[in-house]
């Protein structure tokens, strides 16, 4: 019985300190009074896209956060939320340049809004259009490659079109990159009006930009012509069960090529000029980009057999780098990673290559930080010289 009043009189105590330090703890009741609005308001800065817009907060002891109210370009009302203990507020999503209305109004805990006050910005053209500015487009193996600059590294939705007969997409990119670079793949090799849009993440878009171009013709190097080759002071070196001929036998099973040299040559057989080529790779948990997976290497080039180990008798075609896209570091794998390097294969671009027919892979630094080189398959893509 006796704990029992303790247990209610302990309960009175709490309910009388809560009602006692109600008022200190800054609680107020709810009301219809409207706070006062910002003394001031004034454009800090116009950005592209956007303004920086500052302002005076009021003396007013139940103000929660002042709202920023603006239009964008295709009549959306865009609404902000900036604390009461900021003096400054950022709006984005304007496209072309232009005189932007934004209203700013004090909201205090009760929801009530002050008076409006209303500040005219001035914001500088969306990035995208300096972006589009920068674009190339330039006629590629299978299609188009585009190119562009984006400083800012904003995020951008590249679309591209065919119009010659009824306007299709044939492809899109996201990017966010400073330089960034694509290519649109898998067109005939015939002339084609070609159009490219920009969008940003506010629906802006720039106007089409098009024009005619022929695709260069690609198709897969045919690897059946494919030979074990290798020049004076460039011994073939490979585990007798793994040889070099693996690497062309159209299977991602065992055995792929483990060569046991930072380096191997082989003949394709036939002269071409290349625009890409495929790696797969181990998909072994251990393997996959561990080991003597390469990370780092070159590939070089050359038109006839009349070559050694010294590398000013090749042309070097391209210093290629393989990245994990989990970022995990050695030893660690998701299936995203596997799937990107071993299921799919990892493509390469060859930019500006000359006709050639035997080639030079040399590493320079493996996953594993391994002396030799393995992967499953090796595919080559662009246009054989008829013989």
């Amino acid at each position: 019985m006796k704990r029992n009043k303790n247990i209610i009189f302990l309960t009175y105590m709490l309910i009388l300190l809560y009602a006692c330090n109600d008022d200190e703890r800054g609680q107020y009741p709810i009301d219809s009074v409207a706070p006062a609005k910002v003394a001031s308001a004034w454009v800090e800065k116009n950005t592209p896209g956007g303004a920086v817009i500052g302002y005076n907060i009021p003396e007013e002891e139940d103000a929660l956060y002042v709202k920023a109210n603006y239009t964008l370009d295709d009549g959306t009302s865009m609404e902000l939320k900036s604390s009461i203990y900021i003096n400054r507020i950022t709006i984005e999503g304007i496209g072309r340049s232009r005189e932007v209305p934004v209203v700013l109004m004090v909201v205090d805990r009760s929801q009530n809004e002050s008076e409006p006050v209303t500040v005219i910005a001035n914001p500088l053209d969306s990035p995208i259009y300096e972006i589009a500015n920068s674009l190339n487009v330039q006629e590629d193996f299978g299609g188009i490659r585009l190119t562009w600059d984006n400083p800012g590294q904003v995020p951008i939705v590249i679309d591209v079109f065919k119009s010659d007969e009824d306007e299709q997409m044939v492809d899109r990119f996201y990017s966010g990159t400073r330089e960034g670079k694509v290519n649109v793949r898998g067109q005939e090799s015939i002339e084609t009006t070609f159009s490219v849009t920009i969008h940003d993440r506010w629906g802006n878009t720039t106007a089409p930009m098009s024009g005619r171009y022929t695709p260069i013709f690609e198709e897969e190097i045919d690897k059946s012509k494919f030979r074990r080759w290798n020049p004076p002071g460039l011994p073939y070196a490979a585990q007798a069960s793994w040889p070099i001929e693996a690497a062309w036998d159209n299977l991602l099973s065992a055995p792929g090529f483990a060569g046991t040299v930072p380096y191997f040559t082989f003949d394709m057989g036939q002269v071409a000029k290349i625009s890409r080529f495929k790696i797969h790779n181990r998909s072994e948990q251990t393997l996959c980009y561990n080991h003597a997976m390469l990370r780092l290497f070159e590939v070089w080039g050359s038109a006839t057999p009349n070559v050694t180990d010294s590398f000013d008798d090749w042309q070097l075609l391209g210093y290629f780098e393989v990245t994990k896209p989990s970022g995990l570091p050695l030893g660690q794998l998701t299936t995203e990673d596997v799937q990107y390097a071993a299921i799919d294969g990892i493509d390469f671009e060859v930019e500006d290559s000359p006709y050639i027919r035997y080639l030079r892979f040399r590493s320079i630094e493996t996953w594993g930080l391994n002396a030799g080189i393995q992967f499953m398959e090796l595919t080559f893509w662009g246009s054989a010289q008829e013989e």
